[in-house]
């Protein structure tokens, strides 16, 4: 069996995941794939198709990198769940909730850059066709924003029930998570136009959207991290941290 300080360590790597998650997300989707801002849905099938030929290669590379980058909110999701079966304790519904949410967020960071790669890699593909590929991409990447926002929900709960000496998160965080959550419903409209506040990089779903998202991401990895760094050092002896005794580092249950 793995030491605590070991476990504590890992959960650490995890934490810190999704601030890489944001750089090279940002790298790779947003810079080489040109999508800082993205292409407009209400330009023709030509201009599309334009767009994605000058840039061609550039996407090429930016939507690969991003596919694979992904995942790593998956590490991230995966230390969120251990930090709230600390909290919620043995009857973890909130944090089960949550780890199916993250779960289905990595697939759609790791699964809607591959579609947008699929649009250019044929420069020969009909105009029409490419277009569709990258309208099903971004349909697929705001669209189903839902498992996301009960990911931040559930976190945000179960973060303001948080009833140690001293909370994982502070309550400001937990609420921004319910601001996120929110953040994306009005995404709902983005099929119905293809200009304005409500289109796909448009403020609600670009602009608002990726704002909260990114300060929900880094907030919560920060104090995970912290959190994670407490316990560290509680382990070497140079602070005495109350800890839940019911779940340890490794957030194995124990025996009352």
């Amino acid at each position: 069996m793995m030491s605590n300080k070991a476990l504590l360590k890992w959960q650490l790597v995890a934490a810190s995941s999704g601030f890489f998650l944001e750089l090279l997300y940002l790298l790779s989707w947003g810079v080489l794939g040109h999508n800082i801002p993205p292409v407009s849905p209400s330009l023709s099938a030509a201009d599309i198709t334009n767009f994605y030929a000058v840039h061609h290669m550039s996407i090429l590379l930016g939507q690969s990198i991003a596919a694979a980058v992904g995942i790593l909110w998956m590490p991230w999701t995966a230390q969120l769940t251990v930090t709230m079966l600390r909290i919620e304790g043995p009857f973890p519904v909130l944090t089960i909730i949550q780890l199916m949410g993250g779960t289905l967020t990595t697939w759609v960071l790791i699964f809607c850059p591959a579609i947008w790669a699929t649009a250019a890699y044929r420069l020969d593909i009909d105009p029409s066709t490419l277009r569709t590929l990258n309208d099903l991409g971004f349909f697929f990447f705001e669209l189903t924003y839902m498992g996301t926002t009960l990911q931040a929900f559930a976190a945000g709960i179960v973060g303001l029930h948080d009833k140690s000496p001293v909370p994982v998160f502070p309550r400001w965080v937990n609420y921004w998570a319910f601001v996120t959550g929110l953040s994306f419903i009005p995404v709902t409209a983005m099929p119905f136009v293809t200009s304005g506040p409500f289109a796909w990089n448009g403020l609600v779903p670009y602009w608002i959207g990726f704002g909260t998202y990114f300060t929900w991401t880094t907030s919560m990895g920060w104090y995970m991290a912290a959190d994670v760094r407490r316990r560290i050092k509680a382990e070497d002896g140079v602070t005495a941290t109350p800890t839940n005794k019911r779940f340890p580092a490794g957030g194995t249950l124990e025996p009352t």
